[in-house]
């Protein structure tokens, strides 16, 4: 996609920001018709009352049902109602709900020791350790703690740029690495940026061309093929320039996701990280790779990166890492984080005793030799069944997989590929009133995630695919 393109999308996802806005009253309305019971709705209401509403809540849904527990990969709300889960915390909860590891390691370490400031305790050194042996990058590595993707994600600038020199950073267009004033800038999922007044935040900022095979050669979607990457070569001076090579770039690092999730779960080519990896390597460019959705097991590898064969300089990781408390690192080659000096960094909560003791537990789960097989099988299973509704829905437009990293693409006209984002919204609120929760994204808002715990049982598998097929017929039907 060109930045023109992305512009112009930009420029209508605010327009729908804006038709979006709504008053207590609009909410309080939207409540009422809400297909909930009464204490939930009491609880919505108070919420309406007490809570921004620029929150997550009041956009994904009319009403966001209210979750009071949780276990596995079912959800219950405040009046008891049962949910299958098909968000899990946006891959935080990648063990499912109240995971009896996880759980038994807070409550173990509630007892020892909840907070030690940003200082040294045994369970944050064990798991730098960890991490550092699991990072997939060779020779010495160090790790940086905070506790969210979003601080992952800036800090992991900032040592880039501390360690080159350079001021720029280069990143995908569609990419999601948080809304924090050093990361929005960042952010170029246009329904993100739009809520913001200054989308540039973070200083030197470059986009280019997320490739996706499945709108890749299309006049209206150039951007879409790997032809971005060759744009972006050019860029940076070429090798067939006098002014080509590493001494002529003022690019600390390009940062991309490896597989762009929030935006809807796209899928690159697999030359995608590779082409990265050599214009990097051509430029002298550090290579940050988002991980803080894809990692650690999402995709059927620790990392989603380990599919291109290559190796970054920095990894950010969060989500799954704290097994559903707060908790972040970056992970890096060890000349990177060790260029600045002691307090150059300071997170008052980074690596939270409880959280470590948390990730630990994540961690052995995630590691143990047949986890990642299944969560492969289980993917494979999903995805065969979502392959099977398409031969009979053709609202299914593309299902891009891997692992237990699902997308799919609905449209209006499979040869024309004519995004079906009102279609989607139908099959959504639907499957929430039939006990199916999702969420929706996509650079024309037509793409739905499936990010379900990576140890679903097939049974929770088969009633998702039960319901996926009354709430497609449904809409397809209303759509003609």
């Amino acid at each position: 996609m060109t930045q023109g393109n992305h512009i112009a999308l930009e420029g209508a996802a605010q327009r729908r920001r804006e038709e979006r806005r709504v008053t207590e009253e609009e909410l309080l309305a939207r409540i009422d018709a809400a297909p909930y019971g009464e204490k939930s709705k009491a609880l919505a209401r108070k919420a309406v009352r007490y809570e921004s509403l620029g929150g997550a809540s009041w956009g994904l849904f009319p009403v966001a049902p209210i979750i009071e527990r949780g276990e596995g990969s079912l959800l219950y709300d405040a009046d008891g109602t049962e949910y299958i889960d098909m968000l899990s915390g946006f891959s935080v909860s990648n063990l499912g709900n109240c995971f009896p590891a996880v759980t038994e390691a807070i409550r173990a370490q509630a007892g020892k020791l909840t907070h030690f400031f940003d200082l040294d305790h045994p369970e944050r050194i064990r798991l730098a350790e960890r991490l550092s042996k699991l990072s997939g990058i060779s020779g010495k590595t160090k790790v940086l703690f905070g506790t969210t993707g979003s601080d992952a994600v800036e800090s992991a600038v900032r040592a880039a740029r501390y360690y080159t020199g350079r001021p720029y950073i280069l990143v995908a267009n569609g990419d999601y690495h948080g809304v924090t004033a050093g990361t929005i800038g960042l952010t170029t999922r246009a329904t993100i940026r739009a809520g913001y007044l200054d989308g540039n935040q973070s200083g030197s900022v470059g986009f280019f061309g997320f490739p996706h095979e499945y709108r890749a050669g299309l006049a209206e979607n150039c951007g879409f093929g790997m032809e971005a990457l060759d744009a972006l070569d050019r860029s940076l001076g070429g090798n067939f320039t006098p002014y080509g090579g590493a001494g002529n770039v003022n690019v600390a690092a390009i940062l991309v996701e490896p597989f762009q999730s929030s935006n809807g779960y796209y899928i690159p080519p697999r030359a995608y990280l590779k082409e990265l990896r050599r214009i990097c390597d051509t430029y002298g460019v550090l290579l940050i790779l988002d991980e803080v959705q894809t990692g650690l097991g999402r995709t059927g590898k620790l990392w989603a990166y380990q599919h291109s064969d290559i190796e970054p300089d920095i990894i950010t990781s969060s989500k799954t890492l704290g097994g559903g408390l707060p908790l972040s690192a970056v992970i890096a080659k060890a000349e990177i984080l060790s260029a600045w000096g002691p307090t150059a960094h300071i997170n008052t909560q980074a690596a939270n005793a409880i959280s470590c003791a948390a990730s630990h537990a994540v961690l052995d789960a995630i590691t143990a030799p047949d986890f990642l097989p299944e969560v492969n099988k289980r993917g494979d299973y999903f995805a065969a069944g979502l392959a099977k509704l398409a031969e009979t829905h053709p609202s299914i437009g593309y299902i891009d997989h891997q692992g237990l990293y699902i997308g799919l693409e609905f449209v209006l006209d499979r040869e024309r590929k004519t995004p079906a984002p009102n279609l989607l919204q139908d099959i959504r609120i639907s499957a929430l009133r039939k006990g199916l929760i999702l969420d929706s994204a996509g650079h024309y808002d037509n793409r739905l995630p499936l990010i379900p715990a990576l140890n679903i049982p097939y049974e929770i598998i088969d009633r998702t695919l039960a319901i996926f097929d009354e709430v497609l017929s449904e809409a397809e039907q209303k759509a003609g």
